[in-house]
């Protein structure tokens, strides 16, 4: 039994069923990975094993992708027993550490604490300047490691669900917004937007770097790629208002009919009249292909009118996250 660095392509073969058992809360279901979310992660997981020799020889020619995934696991009699998974945010020193999961066998026995004390030690080393973390909201627990170990709350999210019996009706633009298609590879329009309205105490703990949004050419190159691999059929929008980006629409859906449909809306809270056209317009997108699917979307709770425009259109909040971030 021992720490070790996270070994891929190797441990993928173990990680899907591993996150799917560890993220199981039987007092609070809805907290935990649903059936539908299951065929995504396997899509995911099946598409970097495919994918990882390509990576590998990325990894030798641009440097900032030898971050893409670092970690530790405790290795136990050949398995894995916990895992902390982190990821460099682009080219600067944030670091997210978006896996933290230790086996319900392998509980109880401080390897949270001592993986997470292993993880920030090396991000220290690194140079990591900011890392952030995100936690369900009534686990109590995971809350507490995390502030033991310097974390402080700066934000929270939401986490909507829903499953339309029928699309809405269509609606038009509101007046005087134009909407244009984005690109993939287009970083430009999310940093304009996000650095003109994301607040003050957001910025402080993930600081809106031009390095975190210029991600390297080769990743740009790689993710419509691993889209076409998995079969996810996704769409981008902008939107305009007087010349200035105000909104982000992204829309996505599997190709196969199974896991989960996706909207990801990024909205000036100064404009909430465009918020009802922005989920009419993905919703409709989605349920023509899927419309059976649930349709998932992730809000922060400093877009009120967006969070408003989700519950009329019925959406309801499956679970809430605070957004912790230590700042070594």
């Amino acid at each position: 039994m021992a720490i070790r660095a996270l070994a891929l392509p190797k441990d993928l073969a173990q990680l899907e069923a591993m996150l799917i058992r560890t993220f199981q809360y039987p007092d609070n279901p809805e907290w935990g990975i649903q059936a539908d979310e299951q065929d995504d992660i396997a899509r995911e997981i099946k598409t970097l094993r495919k994918m990882w020799p390509v990576i590998r020889i990325l990894q030798m020619v641009v440097p900032s992708l030898r971050d893409l995934l670092r970690g530790f696991v405790w290795e136990e009699d050949g398995r894995l027993g916990a895992v902390v998974i982190v990821q460099r945010s682009g080219k600067t020193n944030t670091w997210g550490v978006g896996i933290v999961g230790v086996l319900p066998e392998f509980r109880r026995r401080g390897l949270a604490r001592k993986l997470l004390t292993k993880t920030l030690d090396d991000l220290r080393q690194r140079g990591a300047q900011h890392i952030n973390l995100a936690v369900i909201s009534k686990n109590v627990p995971a809350y507490a490691l995390y502030k033991s170990l310097g974390f402080e709350h700066y934000s929270s999210v939401i986490d909507f669900d829903h499953r339309p019996e029928q699309a809405p009706a269509g609606i038009v633009i509101p007046q005087g917004y134009d909407e244009a298609p984005l690109s993939s590879m287009d970083w430009k329009s999310r940093y304009e937007l996000e650095r003109r309205i994301t607040p003050d105490e957001v910025t402080k703990y993930v600081p809106l770097e031009m390095g975190h949004y210029r991600s390297p050419w080769a990743l740009r190159c790689l993710v419509p790629i691993m889209n076409r691999l998995k079969k996810t059929k996704e769409k981008r929008f902008v939107y305009e208002h007087q010349g200035a980006i105000v909104g982000l629409l992204r829309h996505s859906t599997s190709k196969t009919g199974t896991g989960t449909s996706s909207i990801r809306i990024q909205l000036d809270p100064a404009h909430s009249e465009l918020a009802p056209y922005l989920v009419t317009k993905a919703m409709r997108a989605v349920m023509a292909i899927n419309p059976s699917l649930r349709i998932e979307s992730t809000v922060p709770t400093w877009m009120p009118p967006l969070v408003e425009t989700l519950q009329d259109h019925g959406f309801a909040e499956r679970v809430r996250y605070h957004m912790l971030a230590l700042l070594p």
